[in-house]
């Protein structure tokens, strides 16, 4: 995964977080060493501890980024106003966007993918309910007026569709791959939520 912008990140944190992505995407988590970052990102390894403890640091504040990023492009997507199969494409894509493309095509992808669950857990956490409050939000919405229907709870409706965008990514294969089944999946989660 590479580190996505972030408009409130120091310049110096956001190249060593651009160059730690591609050392991890490179070397998976294990093998990667705060020396390889370091000379990645340009810096001695003690100006790269001026600005982070340790790889699980800098791994944190990679998986911080994305769910920032993420949470904004999903916003922007259920905001579109668009029919229910192109509104969750675009949900989709918002939350497994470009920057996941060197995850998916790392060899190491599964272990980055188990680090990130090991390491960043909480931020995951947290990063995954508040897009599922996005969409809870955007399915009572859509709910209230008239445009979709479905039974029960909108939040429960919405992790639903969060777990099974999860279970997307832990079946591995490439980006291309990954961004064909949120499509497919974006049209049976979208036709199965119009009204008859």
């Amino acid at each position: 995964m590479t580190a996505p912008p972030d408009q409130d990140l120091d310049p110096r944190r956001a190249a060593i977080l651009a160059a730690a992505s591609e050392v991890f995407a490179r070397y998976g988590f294990r093998r990667t060493a705060m020396g390889d970052i370091a000379s990645q990102a340009g810096l001695s390894r003690a100006a790269l501890y001026l600005h982070y403890r340790n790889k699980q640091d800098i791994f944190r504040s990679i998986v911080q980024a994305y769910f920032a990023l993420a949470e904004t492009r999903m916003r922007a997507a259920l905001a579109a106003g668009t029919d229910p199969v192109t509104t969750l494409t675009a949900a989709f894509e918002a939350k497994v966007g470009p920057e996941m493309a060197p995850l998916f095509e790392s060899p190491h992808g599964e272990e980055l993918l188990d680090a990130n669950f090991a390491t960043a857990a909480d931020i995951v956490t947290q990063g995954e309910a508040r897009l599922s409050a996005l969409l809870a939000a955007w399915l009572e919405a859509q709910r209230d007026r008239g445009a979709i229907v479905f039974d029960g709870p909108s939040p429960a409706m919405a992790a639903t569709l969060i777990a099974a965008l999860g279970g997307l990514k832990h079946a591995g294969g490439s980006y291309a791959a990954i961004r064909a089944s949120m499509a497919r999946l974006a049209q049976v989660f979208g036709r199965g939520l119009r009204p008859s």
